[in-house]
């Protein structure tokens, strides 16, 4: 099965934390995952070491999951392309729409 994901939600809330688990069962069990982050989340994806995120989000994209954020979200937020963890696609809607399209389930916290 392929199982995409949106994360647009911040540090404030927990769904970061429930999409993670998603993720990592999904890929456990042999399925495909891509995660899309926008919003406040792409803070999620930020290369530093205080980032509590951090090696969960580098252990799903070793794993073989796909992780991937908005551009336009990020600028405003001040995290630049190279700020971001090694593997994630600094991207755009079209690659949010790509991963809709993709996806046979779909599952959106924000």
């Amino acid at each position: 099965m392929k199982i995409g994901i949106l994360v647009t939600t911040g540090p404030e809330r927990q769904d970061l934390y429930t999409a993670l688990r998603l993720a990592q069962a999904a890929r456990g069990q042999g399925h495909e995952v891509r995660l899309f982050v926008m919003g406040d989340g792409v803070f999620h994806l930020a290369d530093h070491p205080k980032n509590p995120w951090g090696e969960e989000l580098r252990g799903l994209l070793t794993s073989g999951a796909e992780v991937a954020c908005c551009s336009t979200n990020c600028e405003p937020r001040g995290l630049g392309q190279a700020g971001l963890l090694p593997g994630v696609l600094w991207g755009s809607q079209y690659d949010h729409a790509a991963i809709v399209h993709w996806s046979d389930r779909y599952l959106v916290f924000s």
